[in-house]
């Protein structure tokens, strides 16, 4: 009868034989490529996002006061009222009063209801000048005002936003359409308007 004899066996080149067994001594080159430019792009996209917070809050500050612009002007034409939105340089915010149309420019009260309460400014960002020709040009500290009156006519006005970076522009250039523009950068419309 046959016998068989058993050989020595080694379990290392027994596994290396099977096909379903993989070897792992390691990643290779490849593997720690992909790795590498998956965590290169996931921090491409996310880090840029998380530095430019202020710039996001710029235009978005930007925007808000070009809504409140369109809005007053909605107001005023509505209500018959001469609107005056305020911008405190001083504080870094802006609120609303308004006056009748027969009363004089002297006479604006506080608004109730939806315009009561004004805005301020983040910390980041500040309100850097404000031009309103017809109120006396530039100003960079005090209280500088644009008036909304009930026939549609909006004073000229550039308002300049600034996070220390970058600057946003608010301009309202025609009187008569009381359109606001928002622009990147700073825009000064110069005497003419």
């Amino acid at each position: 009868m046959p016998t068989s004899t058993a050989a020595p066996w080694n379990d290392r080149e027994r596994l290396a034989d099977c096909p379903w067994v993989r070897r792992q001594d390691g990643f290779t080159l490849i593997e720690l490529g992909l790795v590498l430019l998956i965590i290169a792009i996931v921090v491409a996209l996310v880090v840029p996002r998380f530095r430019d917070q202020s710039h996001v809050q710029l235009i978005e500050q930007t925007r808000k006061l070009a809504a409140t612009f369109r809005f007053l002007q909605d107001e005023a034409v509505l209500n018959g009222r001469v609107y005056r939105l305020n911008f405190d340089l001083d504080q870094q915010r802006y609120f609303v009063t308004s006056a009748d149309q027969g009363d004089e420019l002297g006479g604006f009260q506080q608004e109730s209801g939806v315009l009561a309460h004004g805005s301020a400014m983040p910390s980041n960002l500040q309100i850097a000048d404000v031009d309103v020709p017809s109120a006396g040009g530039k100003l960079y500290q005090g209280v500088a005002f644009t008036h909304f009156y009930p026939d549609g006519y909006v004073d000229p006005t550039v308002v300049h936003l600034d996070n220390g970076q970058e600057v946003y522009t608010l301009y309202v250039p025609q009187p008569l359409t009381g359109r606001a523009y928002v622009a990147s950068g700073y825009l000064d419309l110069g005497p003419s308007g």
